[in-house]
């Protein structure tokens, strides 16, 4: 017996001494779970708290339910909102009382969140008691008519939610959507008005963000200390014994390898709905931006993002397509440059996190393309006009040609790299070392170059023999002007210096027919004055006369060089009276008309099919008809001024193009 109990009392005490040992389940094996509420603070997961009351309504009462809530910002900027839940027996309320019940709640909650740690259950109990003491108190003091005290008004529940945001999906609208989508935006996700609207493409943008936001959960995934496999330990179970054994024996246990659990996976799922979660979250300081730097040929998402960034920003206007490239190094650049950071084009995590804040910079100048228009373009084309760019119309409409006069500045800026690169290296770049792109887009680091103080709007002096852009620069001026009238060939010859000395009598300068400093900064200039012709024609109709005006002086036409006899147009086809100063340059020196089956000379147009010519020829080479000379000082033509050989060869030969002809 006293061997038993001895037995008995070894067995009891090793039972005793094993530890406990869990079984493993399905339950815990993935319990780690990689969601949002890891990368958020505790205050800033949204929480609701609700108290709920028993009512005790009376039998056959006519009930009906109802709500109203308030949403606060606190000092912290947090979104708070407050729902109170009614029951009303037997009483209907009119639309003036229940915003008079509106504006009680609103007062309550205002002074709760004033006195209480903004937190959903301490906010939901202060705002329960304080909606408690205040009805008592009205109806103690017999202030029960008033609609929020009255006792047919029954709070059923009150709701506090901190943070608050409500769940959006699409077709919702609202103050919160419009929120939600300034985010997007600012985020990159989202290339769009934010309208308030939650339709297909802030839809869209929210599953950008999801798919974003579970890859920055796989990192915490991927980041995680590695789980330690739990060994399981199973008994081997003994049969249930029918008499009390005389002693008591220890199972025999068996250790099971190590078994892995399944590796966790992000929790946020992409179906394009915001959930308070995933808001509290896109709305907070450690909100991931960025997922590290984006190469220059990384293509995806990430690249999508940026380009819809430098898009809305105004710092390109390609479409966003998923690859860097040259246009979207370009604009990164150009972003840089505003934003005070190195200009890499390369997007890296300083660059992303500028790029996708509320205070990322928008470019000083707007981006100018084929289609822009107002008083911006106006002043491109201008200075395009001004500097020899471009020989094109002041009209605030980008066009192809001043498409074209942007390129011509582009390939005159890449030059300008390209040297100064040599100058710097010794080595001359190749088209991948140079930022300048040639697409014809005026954009806003462009422009910024374009307009400074610094930029070579004057060229060093030119003088013969000298050639390159500089000289084309100097040729296209000076032929918007009409001083030129040859080619642009870049060549600084006898008919560049043939108009530079005319460009330099005309402004007083020394005529040295040299591109000196001082001619050059008159040249490109808004003061430079366009060629004075050396005549205007005037046609007199009723004295059937062309009168030849040259300068006098003091540059003005008052000097009569020629007088013409000539025959205008009959009463049937009259020459149109006007004044014009757009004639074309001398036409053919024969010229034939087919309808008439007769031949003129020395053509000059005036204006469409007007001209001056001469006297009417049967062939070409022929004597003149004696008609047509026996009509000369009277009207006898088809709409046309008809002179002699003579005098159509001196219009032919002395007026150039754009001569002034009044016709009276």
């Amino acid at each position: 017996m006293k061997r038993l109990k001895r037995m008995l009392l070894a067995a009891l005490t090793l039972m005793l001494a094993l530890p406990a040992v869990p079984y493993a389940s399905a339950e815990n094996t993935n319990e780690w779970r990689a969601d949002l509420t890891k990368l958020l603070s505790p205050e800033k997961i949204p929480a609701t708290t609700t108290i709920r009351y028993d009512l005790k309504l009376p039998e056959g009462a006519l009930t009906e339910t109802a709500n109203r809530s308030v949403e606060l910002v606190s000092s912290k900027g947090d979104v708070l909102n407050v729902e109170v839940n009614f029951e009303l027996v037997n009483l209907t309320l009119t639309d003036a009382q229940w915003q008079e019940v509106q504006d009680w709640l609103k007062g309550v909650v205002t002074a709760s969140v004033q006195s209480v740690k903004a937190d959903s259950e301490s906010l939901a109990n202060v705002v329960a008691a304080a909606i408690a003491d205040g009805r008592k108190s009205a109806q103690d003091n017999g202030g029960s008519n008033t609609a929020w005290a009255n006792p047919g008004l029954m709070v059923s529940s009150v709701s506090a939610s901190v943070p608050y945001f409500p769940t959006l999906k699409k077709g919702d609208s609202g103050a919160a959507t419009q929120r939600l989508q300034r985010r997007l935006i600012e985020l990159g996700f989202l290339n769009d008005a934010a309208d308030g609207h939650y339709g297909g493409n802030t839809e869209d943008a929210v599953k950008a963000l999801e798919s974003h936001v579970r890859q920055v959960e796989q990192e915490l995934i991927d980041a995680r200390p590695d789980p330690t496999p739990t060994p399981m330990v199973t008994a081997t179970p003994t049969p249930a014994p029918y008499v009390i054994p005389l002693a008591i024996s220890v199972p025999d246990t068996e250790i099971a390898a190590p078994t892995a659990a399944p590796a966790p996976t992000p929790a946020t799922a992409v179906d394009g709905i915001a959930d308070p979660l995933l808001q509290a979250y896109l709305f907070s300081d450690g909100f991931k931006t960025t997922l590290g730097t984006i190469g220059t040929s990384a293509s995806g998402t990430q690249v999508t993002r940026v380009q819809r960034r430098l898009q809305n920003l105004g710092y390109t206007l390609a479409a966003p397509d998923g690859h860097m490239g040259s246009v979207t190094a370009r604009a990164l650049r150009i972003f840089q440059y505003f934003n005070h950071l190195n200009q890499t084009g390369v997007a890296d995590d300083q660059t992303q996190a500028a790029l996708f804040s509320a205070d990322a910079v928008k470019p000083g100048n707007a981006m100018l393309a084929e289609g822009s228009t107002g008083e911006a373009v106006q002043k491109l084309q201008k200075r395009l006009q001004v500097l020899g760019f471009a020989n094109i119309g002041v009209d605030g409409s980008y066009g192809a040609s001043t498409k074209s006069a942007v390129e011509t500045l582009q390939k005159y800026m890449q030059l300008l790299e390209a040297q100064s690169i040599k100058a710097a290296t010794g080595e001359t770049p190749d088209a991948s070392q140079l930022t300048t792109i040639i697409n014809g887009v005026a954009d806003p680091l462009l422009l910024e170059d374009f307009y400074s103080d610094s930029f070579p709007a004057i060229p060093a002096a030119l003088s013969s023999g000298a050639s390159g852009p500089d000289v084309v620069r100097v040729q296209r001026r000076l032929s918007m002007l009409e001083y030129y009238e040859g080619t642009l060939d870049g060549e600084f010859g006898s008919g560049t210096q043939k108009a530079i000395k005319a460009f330099q009598k005309q402004h007083k300068l020394t005529q040295t027919a040299t591109a000196d400093r001082h001619t050059l900064e008159t040249l490109f200039s808004e003061d430079a004055q366009k060629a004075m012709k050396p005549y205007i024609l005037k046609v007199s109709i009723a004295k059937q006369r062309v009168y030849a005006y040259g300068l006098d002086e003091n540059n003005q036409y008052t000097d009569l060089v020629r007088t013409m006899k000539c025959s205008t147009g009959r009463n049937g086809t009259p020459t149109p009276k006007g004044t014009y100063t757009s004639t074309t340059a001398p036409g053919a020196r024969w010229h034939f008309f087919k309808k008439f089956n007769c031949w003129a000379q020395y053509a000059y147009y005036i204006e469409g099919d007007i001209m001056f010519h001469s006297v009417l020829f049967g062939e070409k080479g022929g004597s003149a008809t004696r008609s047509s000379v026996n009509n000369l000082g009277s009207q006898a033509s088809h709409g046309c001024v008809r002179l002699s050989v003579e005098d159509a060869q001196w219009i032919w030969t002395n007026c150039p193009k754009k001569t002034t002809v009044i016709v009276e």
